[in-house]
């Protein structure tokens, strides 16, 4: 996995002065059945369009031969860009596994700027948690993120989750997720949370009625067994219903 990564790395063929890794890997809770590969890119200066394309292009060409269920998950910015906190942050480029078929089938507008609101998060985690591949330390070369535009950030990925059919179909990831969400509301500032460590100030915080539901998304998160990839988001397991609704009006009740 260490050699796809910095492979993909060479591939994109980019000048960088700063390559950082965050989420999961980066905070010991890597499951390689189940986890992406987060990455942030710093560039010296702002990349043409056609450069943008090139590294989009790239990464997505070599999902397809990547050595494990999970994508890489990659933002490229500039010096400029990491060093000026604005929320949503401006970037250069995007790639993630929901965006390979956009870009192989070249719907994707590589022109102007675009900007991300989860950058806020993944720059805090990074800041805090991350991981150098090469250059300095990330806290000489991201701003620091109000915490206030760090929780926005966590929290409009949670409201998709809890709004729509999102848990029902991605159980573990978005039980795990609220917990995380909600254990960094009660523990406030500078709270930087895996999906792991949120599990235990939820127990604290929920009804036990829901531990069983929030314990089967633990050990379904750190599963090694494999599934087809149709079947990575559910762990290849049935789930209860009505105790994941559950779940989301208790979560829902309480942020």
């Amino acid at each position: 996995m260490e050699a796809y990564v910095r492979d993909a790395l060479d591939a994109i063929g980019l000048r960088t002065v700063g390559v950082y890794v965050h989420g999961s890997l980066a905070m010991d809770c890597f499951y390689r059945a189940k986890s992406d590969v987060d990455v942030l890119v710093v560039v010296p200066e702002t990349l043409t369009g056609a450069e943008r394309e090139h590294v989009a292009r790239t990464l997505a060409e070599r999902s397809e031969h990547r050595p494990m269920p999970g994508d890489l998950e990659l933002s490229v910015l500039t010096v400029e860009q990491a060093a000026n906190h604005q929320h949503p942050r401006p970037f250069e480029v995007h790639y993630s596994a929901a965006w390979t078929g956009s870009i192989l089938d070249g719907r994707v507008d590589y022109a102007g700027t675009h900007r991300d609101p989860d950058l806020a998060a993944h720059i805090t985690v990074t800041r805090e948690r991350g991981a150098t591949v090469s250059g300095p330390s990330p806290r000489d070369l991201f701003a620091p993120v109000p915490h206030d535009d760090y929780l926005v950030a966590i929290t409009a990925d949670l409201h998709d989750i809890l709004s729509g059919e999102e848990l029902l179909s991605a159980p573990y990831y978005g039980v795990l997720n609220a917990c995380r969400v909600l254990a960094t509301i009660k523990l406030g500032p500078g709270t930087v949370l895996s999906k792991e460590e949120g599990v235990p100030c939820a127990r604290d915080n929920l009804p036990s009625q829901h531990h069983a539901l929030i314990e089967q998304a633990l050990t379904c998160y750190r599963s090694s067994e494999p599934v087809a990839p149709e079947q990575r988001a559910t762990d290849g397991h049935d789930w209860d219903r009505a105790a994941l609704l559950a779940f989301r009006d208790a979560i829902r009740a309480r942020i």
